[in-house]
C-alpha cells in the first residue's frame, strides 16, 4: 500500500528543484574576478612552484653550511677476520689479550685467523679554517637571501602576466561580442535590402554588397571566437588550470595611482626586488672571495675517538684518542691562486650586473610612464571616436530610411562602426596593461593592488 503525494507537495517540489537548478547555474556562471585569478595563479602556477622549490633548495644550503661550523660525531661498527701478522697482532692489542706466547716468532709470523669486533665513537670539530667555512655560510645566507627575492619578483611577474592574460582574454570576448552584433546587423541590412529591392528602391548591386558585407562579417566573427578560446587556453596556462570549461571574467580594476615619473624611478630603485637580488648575490661574491683566501692559510681541527674491540660481539676493551689536527696547504700547482681570481671575476661580473640592471630598470620605469601617457590619450580618443560613429551611423541610417543615402555609404559606415568599437576595446584594455607594466617596473605591482 502507497500514497499520492498531493498537488501542493508536487508544486513545492518542482519550485525548490528549480530554485536549486538556477543556483546551480548562477554559480556555474558566476564571473571570475581579477583578484581571484592572481590568487588562484599564486597558489597553482606550475613555474612560480619551482621558484619556491629554489628558495627551500637555498635554505637548506644555509643549514648545510651551517652544520660545517658544529662539532660531527660518527658512529661505526663492523667485524674483520685476517690472518696478515701485522693486523692480527694489533687487532690482539687492541682487544688486550697479548700474551708471552705471541711473540714467539711462529706465532708471529703464523698468527692464524683472528677475528676483531670494532665499534667507534668519533668526534670532531673545526678549531680554525682560515675563515672558509664562516665565509662559506656568509656566501649560503646571502644567496638564500637572493633565492627569495627572486621568488618575489617572480610572483610580482606572475602577477602581472596574469593580468596581461586576463585582460587579453576579456578583450577577446568583447570583440567576439562586437563581432556578433555586426553579424546581426549584416544580416538585417542584407534582409533590408532584399526587401528595398523587392519594392523597386534596391538594385541587384545593392543586394551583392549587403551579401558580401554579411559573409566578410561571418569570417570575422569565426576568428574572434578562435582568438577567444585560444585566450582561454593561455589564461588557464598561466593560472595552472586545467579544466575544460569556459571562464566568464569580470572587469579588471587595478588600484593605479599615476605619480610622478621622478618619484617611480625612485621607488623602482628600492623595490625592485630583481635588483636587490642581484645585491645580494654580489654580498655573496665577496664572501666567496674571502673563503678562496683561505687555502693560504692553516686549518685547525680537533679530533677524538674511542673504540672498543673484541675478538667476541660486545662492546669491551676501551681504548681513547684525542688530539689536534693542523693542516696547511704548501704548494698546489697554483691552484689556490686560480681560485681567488675565479671569486674575483665572479664578483666583478655581478657588480657590472648591478650597474646594467639599474639603467635598465630606469628605461623600464621611463618607457613605461610614457606608454601610460599615450595609452590614456588614446583610449579617449578612440572612446569619442566611437561615440561619434555610432552617431554617424544613426544619421545615415534615418537617411537611409529616407532614401537620402546610398546603400553603399551605410555599409561603409557599419564596418567603420565595427572598426571605431573594435579600436576602443583595444585602447581600453591596452591602457591597463600599460598601468600594469608601470607598476612592475616601479615595483609596485602584487596582488594587493588588484580589486
Amino acid at each position: 500500500m502507497f500514497f499520492l503525494p498531493n498537488a501542493s507537495v508536487i508544486r513545492y517540489v518542482i519550485m525548490f528543484s528549480a530554485m536549486m537548478m538556477a543556483t546551480s547555474l548562477a554559480m556555474a556562471e558566476q564571473a571570475w574576478t581579477l583578484s581571484q585569478s592572481i590568487q588562484f595563479a599564486l597558489q597553482h602556477n606550475r613555474m612560480l612552484g619551482v621558484s619556491a622549490l629554489n628558495v627551500q633548495q637555498s635554505e637548506a644550503e644555509v643549514e648545510r653550511a651551517t652544520g660545517q661550523l658544529l662539532p660531527r660525531l660518527d658512529f661505526s661498527s663492523g667485524v674483520s677476520r685476517t690472518d696478515s701478522p701485522l693486523q692480527a697482532f694489533g687487532a690482539k692489542l687492541q682487544q688486550q689479550r697479548v700474551t708471552a706466547a705471541d711473540f714467539v716468532p711462529g706465532s708471529l709470523n703464523h698468527p692464524g685467523y683472528v677475528n676483531n669486533y670494532q665499534t667507534r665513537l668519533g668526534l670532531s670539530m673545526p678549531i680554525f679554517s682560515g675563515g672558509e667555512l664562516w665565509a662559506a655560510r656568509q656566501q649560503a645566507s646571502y644567496q638564500a637571501q637572493s633565492s627569495s627575492l627572486e621568488y618575489s619578483f617572480a610572483r610580482q611577474r606572475l602577477v602581472f602576466q596574469t593580468i596581461t592574460a586576463f585582460v587579453q582574454a576579456r578583450q577577446a570576448h568583447a570583440q567576439l561580442i562586437v563581432r556578433e552584433k555586426a553579424v546581426e546587423a549584416a544580416e538585417k541590412r542584407w534582409n533590408d535590402v532584399q526587401q528595398l529591392k523587392q519594392r523597386g528602391m534596391a538594385i541587384n548591386s545593392d543586394v551583392m554588397d549587403a551579401n558580401v558585407q554579411l559573409l566578410k562579417n561571418r569570417v570575422a566573427l569565426d576568428a574572434a571566437r578562435n582568438a577567444w578560446e585560444d585566450s582561454l587556453d593561455s589564461l588557464n596556462q598561466v593560472l595552472g588550470r586545467e579544466e575544460d570549461h569556459r571562464l566568464l571574467l569580470a572587469e579588471p580594476v587595478l588600484n593605479f595611482q599615476n605619480d610622478e615619473l621622478a618619484g617611480l624611478l625612485q621607488e623602482a630603485e628600492s623595490k625592485r626586488a630583481d635588483l636587490q637580488s642581484l645585491i645580494e648575490q654580489s654580498y655573496a661574491a665577496d664572501a666567496a672571495r674571502k673563503a678562496s683566501r683561505s687555502g693560504y692559510l692553516p686549518s685547525v681541527n680537533l679530533v677524538a675517538a674511542q673504540e672498543w674491540n673484541s675478538d667476541t660481539v660486545g662492546i669491551k676493551n676501551r681504548n681513547t684518542m684525542m688530539g689536534l689536527m693542523v693542516d696547511m696547504n704548501l704548494f698546489a700547482g697554483g691552484s689556490d691562486r686560480a681560485r681567488i681570481r675565479v671569486a674575483e671575476a665572479q664578483a666583478a661580473s655581478i657588480d657590472m650586473m648591478i650597474h646594467d640592471k639599474r639603467q635598465q630598470i630606469g628605461n623600464e620605469v621611463r618607457q613605461a610612464w610614457r606608454a601610460v601617457q599615450t595609452a590614456e590619450m588614446r583610449a579617449h580618443s578612440e572612446a569619442e571616436a566611437l561615440s561619434q560613429s555610432e552617431e554617424s551611423v544613426r544619421i545615415k541610417t534615418l537617411r537611409y530610411q529616407q532614401g537620402l543615402e546610398k546603400t553603399s555609404d551605410l555599409l561603409a559606415s557599419g564596418v567603420a562602426l565595427d572598426a571605431a568599437r573594435e579600436s576602443e576595446i583595444r585602447a581600453r584594455h591596452d591602457l591597463i596593461l600599460a598601468r600594469a607594466a608601470l607598476m612592475l617596473a616601479a615595483g609596485q605591482l602584487h596582488e594587493g593592488a588588484v580589486q
